[in-house]
This record gives structure tokens, sequence and C-alpha cells, in this order.
């Protein structure tokens, strides 16, 4: 009995997981669209389930049991700043103005959370809000954690217990860590998806709004059409500059605001980015005048003895970033020539100040007191010692810049978002006037960008964290970690390579973190409307690319010119678009390399001698040999297919030396046994270039190898180990073994003109025909080397043939003397075989295409033929028909024999008398 209670006892224990096991996968989907975000809740059947709202939270419960794959939303819509499951509930938090919709499309729950307009929206976008308390130096003890270190470490990892400075008049509030099953997926302030604890509070802790709730059974129809509540009023006061102000196009999203007591604002789709820019309002009280000065196209910003300031270009738009909130007041440049279109935006701790001014004008900066001095400027700056970026390997390794900071030069770091791809940007600013980056250095984990005073780090990576000390600048990893700051050791990029201008951007990183950064990028594709994906995809395609994938590459980028007419004129997706077609081995499609859009840097140049050499340019080595350093910083997969080619032209074109050099410093790298041998041939090492040629015969590489089989024959030739007509044969050969493209038509040539060589015209003839045939854009060019191996063809073979090939191919016959040649000797060839009427056809045929001394020539030689037929009739006619004015003497004489003789044979010797009379000596003689 006792058995049988515990048995009972432990039934309920046991069923549990059993229920649990049984709970369904529930997938769920999110998306961005123009005017709301969307999550779908895909169960495997019908559902009820309630949706209520309360202010910036969402409730949603289901009735039956359901595992919700909350991991499946890598990059939740923009609207949403959360998710988490609590209490058995899905827990969605949203700004508090977003608007509640959802309804059923068959077993799937769809919830539809739609944008609305804040308070406020309509403030004065020429001011940001009224200065807070002074902060502290980032390296006193109750200093807050810099913006930077948040957006690094908050991301996808536990955050312990933090005590948050308080505002005035408030006490600290400290928050906790959150349990492992309160883990949610949100966005920080930039807009990039990140993992955060659940909140404890709503968003500035305000109280709760009006809620909204409905309750949906399985019966019920779809969609909910009842209208959603009207969005909460108590939403937090305005800055002066409204979050929600249009920016130019290609702006970074707009920030959260930085008071704790401020709802957060979504990031604005891409379409918002195009629209105008807001008409500022009137600047609110207590706000400080950005004075322009009268000597220069300069403005004196007041910000204030310890505010540090960074300057960068992005695009078209030159950005100033404070690392203090300023209050200002940019009434007083209305009219400015050059600052009327200053706009000023909070940016986390700081502010933002962004002008659009094309390249290569630039900002100059000055302290004038308390006051920052912006001065613009055109052309490229003075040479001078900018920031140097040195790697440290450690462990941990890491990034150091450096280099005019002394004397605590260094401000602090301003974290905000890029406002080209709207990944974290941050920014160290200097507290008084100083360097900047010259060139910017493309890592796996973040990019360091071009500046011309502080510095500006693009993170990729969750781990990147930026750091100020005295004299210099940290790039660090959160935790005590190592970045990844190239390739395998001894691929770090070379001082040259760092020194030459760049379009692309083609990260250097293993093969899994590109994989991750191509998956993001595709996500970012979806949530992007067609219209404005041309530079999301011409991301991904450059990712492709990096990953040695070139048709997908061209793919990709083929596509994002076709959907985003604006990008039609990016200058760095038509070029990723022809170096993937190159690549890829379509170099007819790779036109977009030589197109005059693109700007003249040392990687456009180089990219446009790769697609000559592909063409068959010698002429392409020199700058092949100038490129070098580039290729070698290349990705790997990248290099490995780019550095045989490149290597392979410059020896042809005669740098073998750079070639040699190039070679020694790529390694190991297989795939270059030909450019080996090619060296050894250039040394003069036949023999060991013969064993090499062997070698790649034998590889799996069908171009190498047939390059191999090439150049070997015409090696082996040279040392005098086959005649002309081996050789001929071996490259006919070898054609099986690559098809199409400069190479076989020149292999095609070469071969014709070993045949003429070798005596073999008919052969020579056929070869180039076909070659014509095969390749009709480059007819013209084979025509006069057709007509010359016709002419061979003429003299070579059989007469009936050579004469059924001349009328086969009456027009290929050469101008000038080697077509007459080749019609003569074809003539008596066929009269030496008793065919007089067959060669006098032929010649009547020539000589009205042959030029004047050609004609008279031929015409003789008919008429003699006319004569040894014992028609002298016609053979007369034959002279009268050729004549010719100024014709050689001999040639002259030898006619004037000839019409004597058919004179005489006709009877009419006074007459033939006379003309021998005139001839002197030869006709004397021939009396």
């Amino acid at each position: 009995m006792r058995r049988l209670v515990a048995a009972l006892l432990l039934l309920p224990a046991l069923a549990a997981p059993v229920r649990g096991q049984d709970a369904p996968q529930v997938p769920l989907r999110g998306g961005s669209h123009p005017d709301h975000g969307r999550l779908v809740f895909d169960w495997p059947s019908r559902v009820a389930y309630t949706a209520e709202q309360e202010g910036g939270r969402i409730l949603l419960r289901f009735d039956a049991p359901g595992r919700i794959d909350l991991a499946g939303v890598v990059r939740p819509p923009r609207n949403v700043l959360g998710l988490a499951q609590e209490d058995g509930a899905v827990v969605i938090r949203v700004a508090p103005e977003v608007r509640l919709r959802h309804f059923r499309l068959g077993n799937r729950v769809v919830v539809d959370l739609l944008d609305g307009t804040p308070a406020g929206a309509a403030a004065s976008a020429s001011a940001v809000a009224p200065p807070r308390p002074p902060r502290e130096r980032p390296d006193a003890p109750s200093a807050r954690r810099p913006a930077a270190v948040a957006a690094g470490e908050a991301r996808g990892r536990p955050v312990p217990a933090v005590s948050m400075p308080a505002r005035q008049g408030d006490a600290a509030a400290t928050v906790p860590a959150p349990a492992a099953a309160q883990a949610v997926v949100g966005r920080d302030q930039g807009g990039a998806t990140s993992a955060r604890p659940s909140d404890a509070v709503r968003p500035g802790g305000a109280p709760p709004g009006p809620s909204s709730s409905s309750t949906v059974r399985p019966s019920e129809g779809s969609p909910n059409a009842r209208p959603p509540d009207t969005p909460p009023s108590h939403a937090a006061a305005p800055s002066a500059v409204s979050p929600h102000a249009a920016p130019l196009r290609g702006a970074p999203p707009n920030a959260a605001p930085p008071h704790a007591d401020q709802a957060r604002a979504a990031p604005p789709n891409p379409a918002a980015s195009r629209a105008p820019t807001a008409a500022p309002a009137l600047a609110p009280s207590g706000a400080l005048p950005v004075r322009p000065l009268r000597d220069a196209p300069a403005i004196a910003v007041p910000a204030g003895a310890g505010t540090g300031l960074a300057l960068f270009r992005r695009g078209e738009v030159l950005h100033a970033v404070f690392d203090s909130p300023l209050a200002l007041d940019l009434a007083p440049l209305r009219g400015h020539p050059v600052f009327a279109g200053l706009e000023a935006l909070p940016a986390g701790e700081g502010t933002l100040l962004r002008l659009r001014l094309a390249a290569p004008a630039r900002l100059l900066a000055r302290r004038d007191g308390a006051a920052w001095v912006l001065e613009a400027a055109r052309g490229t700056p003075a040479e001078s010692a900018g920031l140097r970026v040195v790697a440290e390997p450690g462990p941990p390794a890491h990034l150091v810049l450096q280099g005019g900071l002394e004397g605590a030069a260094a401000g602090s770091v301003v974290a905000l978002a890029d406002p080209e791809t709207g990944e974290p940007l941050l920014v160290a600013t200097l507290r008084r006037a100083g360097p900047g980056v010259a060139l910017g250095r493309r890592l796996p984990e973040f990019e360091i960008l071009p500046s011309m005073m502080g510095a500006a780090v693009l993170a990729r990576s969750d781990r990147v964290v930026m750091r100020p000390a005295e004299d210099r600048i940290l790039v660090l990893a959160a935790g005590g970690g190592s970045l990844a700051l190239g390739a395998a050791g001894g691929r770090e990029p070379s001082a040259q390579a760092l020194a030459m201008s760049r379009l692309l951007d083609l990260p250097v990183a293993p093969v899994p973190a590109l994989m991750e950064r191509l998956r993001v990028q595709l996500l970012s594709i979806n949530d992007t409307p067609p219209l404005g994906r041309g530079r999301r995809r011409r991301d991904a395609a450059e990712t492709l690319l990096a990953l040695g994938l070139p048709q997908e590459a061209q793919a990709m980028a083929g596509l994002g010119l076709r959907e985003d007419p604006q990008a039609r004129e990016d200058a760095r997706l038509i070029l990723v678009q022809g170096a993937a077609a190159l690549l890829a081995g379509r170099a007819a499609e790779a036109r977009g390399i030589a197109d005059a859009r693109l700007p003249e840097l040392d990687e456009v140049a180089l990219w446009r001698a790769l697609l000559a050499a592909a063409e068959g340019d010698a002429g392409a080595a020199p700058a092949l040999a100038a490129g070098a350093p580039l290729l070698l910083a290349y990705p790997e997969a990248l290099r490995a297919r780019l550095l045989p080619l490149a290597l392979e032209a410059m020896v042809a074109g005669g740098e073998a030396a750079s070639a040699a050099r190039l070679a020694a410093e790529t390694g190991d790298l297989p795939g270059l046994d030909l450019v080996r041998g090619m060296l050894a041939e250039a040394e003069g090492r036949g023999a060991e270039a013969l064993e090499l040629y062997a070698a790649v015969v034998g590889g799996r590489d069908r171009r190498q190898r047939a390059v191999a089989l090439r150049r070997a024959t015409e090696l082996r030739l040279a040392r005098g180990e086959i005649d002309s007509g081996g050789a001929a044969a071996a490259l006919e050969q070898a054609l099986f073994a690559w098809r199409g493209g400069a190479e076989e038509v020149a292999a095609r040539r070469r071969i014709a003109a070993l045949r003429i060589e070798a005596g073999q015209g008919p052969e020579a003839f056929a070869m180039l025909d076909e070659t014509s045939r095969l390749f009709p854009d480059q007819a013209a060019e084979l025509r006069p080397e057709l007509a010359a191996a016709f002419a061979a063809a003429l003299e070579t073979a059989p007469p009936l043939v050579a004469a059924s090939l001349f009328d086969a191919h009456p027009g290929l016959l050469p101008h000038g003397e080697r077509g007459d040649a080749a019609v003569l000797l074809l003539a008596d060839r066929l009269a030496a075989l008793d065919l007089p009427g067959r060669a006098a056809a032929l010649l009547d045929g020539a000589a009205s295409r042959a030029g004047p001394s050609g004609r008279a020539e031929i015409g003789a030689r008919l008429a003699t033929l006319r004569l040894e037929m014992g028609d002298a009739a016609a053979a007369l006619a034959a002279l009268d028909s050729t004549a010719a004015q100024e014709l050689p003497e001999a040639l002259a004489t030898r006619r004037a024999l000839l019409r004597a003789r058919l004179l005489a044979r006709r009877g009419n010797r006074s007459e033939a008398a006379a003309l021998l009379a005139g001839l002197g000596p030869a006709g004397a003689e021939a009396r």
C-alpha cells in the first residue's frame, strides 16, 4: 500500500516534464515596415490569446502552452525596445507612443506596432536640450561608465548590478542583474540589436498609461478591426531639438534621449532619412548663440573649457562631436554662406553638429578661450604628424592611437550611430586642437575611420571598447580579451598598403566571422524597403567577395543596382560589381571597373590593371607592380584568386623582378607553381621551368594547365627540342585545356603563325578562318593575318585545292606583291598540270582585283597562256585590258616584246617591227 501511495505522489512530478516536452515550438519572426513594426507568432494550430497595452509594455498571453522562440528574432523591429517572457506572458517593450494592432492570419498571430507621434515633435531643430549638471572626469571614482563601454559591453552578456549616478534631487538607483530566464532581446540607443535585462521599471519611471486589452479566441475572425487606444499623454518632455526632425540623407538614426526620464525614440526608417530638414524653431531660453566670425568662414561654438571635440567626415556630411550636452542657438547662422545648414543634435552624453559640405571641404578647429572655433577650408591638408595606429600584440591584443596628444589632450568617448551603416560609432574627442587619423584602417572587429581631429571607430563587434588615456587613445576588447587585429600572423597590412587609397570595404577576418557578418547584413537587407537596399546589398557583396564567392557577390551587387535607383551612382557598388564579374571569369560583364565615375584611387587603378591583364594586355604589368602591396592586404580567399593572375601578367609584361619579390612575400600560397616556372624561364633556368610546367599540367586548375602547356611548348621550341610543325601540333592540343577569351584567340594566332612557318598554309588558313567565325568581334583584327594565311595556302596547297580555295574566297587575296605572287605561282602550277584554261580563268579573275602594276603583270602572264593555247586575239585582248602607265622598265619591255610577237603572229609584221625598233637593243635582239 505504501508503494502505491508513493507512486501516486510521483505521478505529477513525472508528468510535468512530459507536458513541457509536448509543448510545441512556436517560431517567432519580426520585421520593420515604413509605418510599423511586426511580430508574427507561427503556432502549429489555432490558439486563443489576449493582448493588452500598458504604456510602454504590451502583454501577450496564449491559452495553450508553447515554447516561444524569442531567439529567432535576431534583429527586432525598429520600434521594439525589448522582448521577454515573464509569468507565462510575452512582454513587448515599446516607446509609449507606439499603438497596438493585432489579428490572426490562419494559425499565425500577428502583432503590429504602429508608429505614433511623440509629444513635442515640433520642437526646435536648431538647438539642443538645456545643459545638465557638469559631468565628472572619466577617471573620477564617482564618474559614470563611459558610453563607449556601455555600447560595447551591454550587448548579449549578463550585466551585474550597476549603481547609476542620480540626477539632482534624486536618490541613486541600482539596477539588479537579471536572472537568466529574464534575458531579453532589445535595442541600444544606436539602433543596434543587443541583449538587455528586462526592465524593472518603465522608461523614465513614468506611471503606467491607459491600458488596452482584448481577447481573441480561435473561433474569432481576423483582423481585429477595433481602433487602438489613444497613445498615452505622459510622454517625456521634448528637448530643444526634436529627435524626430528629418535628417539629411545618410544621417545617423535618431539616438535615444540622454536623460533617464525620456522615452526611447525608435530609429527612423530608411525613407525618413531622405525627407527635407524641418524648419528651425525658436531656441529655448538659456541657449547660447553660435557666433559667425567676420574675418573667415568660421563660427565660434560656446562649448566650455573642459569640452572635447572630434571632427570627421561621413559621405557628404562633416561631423563635429562634442563630449558635453550643449544648449545652442543656431539662429545667428541664418543666411550664412557656409554654415546656414548646420544642424545640432543630441548624441548620447554629447552633442553632434552636422554640416553638408562636399569633399574636399574640411573643418579646422582651434580654441578661443572657452569656445571652439570651427573654420571651413578646402583642399588637401598640409602634411603633418597625425595619430599613428600601433598594434600591441599583448596579451591582450589591442590597438593604440598615439602621437601629438601630450599634456592630457585626450578627452572622452561619445557613442552614437554611424550615419552611413547604422552601426555603433565610438568617437574619441580631444580637449585642445590636435591631430586626427590620416588614413583609415579596416580590421575584423572594427574600422578606424579617417578623421580631421580625434578618432572615430566603427564597431562591428559587441566587444569593442574605446578608452582615452593621458597621451593616447586605446581600442580594447571588453572583459580583458584580445581583439582580432587582422589576419594570421605575418599578414598584417604593410605600411605601403596602409598608405594606398582604397574604395572597397573588404574585411580581413576568419571565415566564421565573415559568415556572421554576412548573416547580419542579409537580415538588414530583409528589414529594408526595396528602394533603400542598394547600400546594404553593396556591403553584403563586399563580404561575399572577401569570402571568395565572386558569382554570389556579382548577383548581390546586380540586385542592388536594379532595385535602388540611387545606388547606381554608388562608386563602391559599381566597383564591387565589376570586380566580382572579373573574378567570376566574366570579363565582358566587368566593364564597371572602367566606369569614368569611379574616383582616381589606388585601388581603382589596381582593378583596372587586373581587368587589362585578364584581357591579355601586357601593358598592365607596371600598374600591377605598383598595386602589389594592396593585393597582399586583401582577405585570404580573395588574395588566393588574384595573386596568380597578377603575378603571371607581371612576368609576361616584363616585371619579372617585381613579380619575384611579390611571390616571395606570399609565402606558401598555393597555385603559384606556374608563376615560379615563368620566373625560372625568365632567369634562364629552362630545365627547371619545364619541370614546374609539367607539375602544373598535372594539376587541377584548367586555366593554369592551358598556360603551362603553351609556355612549355614555346620553351621546347626555343631550346630546339621540337620544330615549328611540332610546336603547332602541341599548341593545338592545348586548345582543349581552356576555351574562350583572349587567351584562346592568342593561342590560335600563334598556331597559325607556326603553321605558316612550317609550310602548312592550308592548316594556318583553316585555323584563322575558324577563329574569325568563333570570335566575330575579333574578325577585323584577324583580317590581315587571315589574308597572309590565304596566300600561303595558295602557294602550298595542291594546285586544284588551291584553285578551289581561291574561287571560294577571292576577296581574301592580299593586296600588293604578296597576293600577285601567290596568284602567279598558282597559275604556273596549274599550267604545269596541263590545265592552261583553269590557269587562265584564275588569272582573269585575279586581274580585275589587282592594282595597276599587279594587273599588268597578271595580264602579261594571261596573254602568254592565251598565246600558248593558240588564241592570239585573246592574248592581245588580255594585254589591252591590263595596260597601265609608268610600269617598271622590265615589265614594260616584256609586255612590248609579247605584243610584237602577237602582232607578227596575226600577220601585222610592219607594226611589230616598228614596235621592236622602239625598244632599242632589246628589240633588236628579238628580231
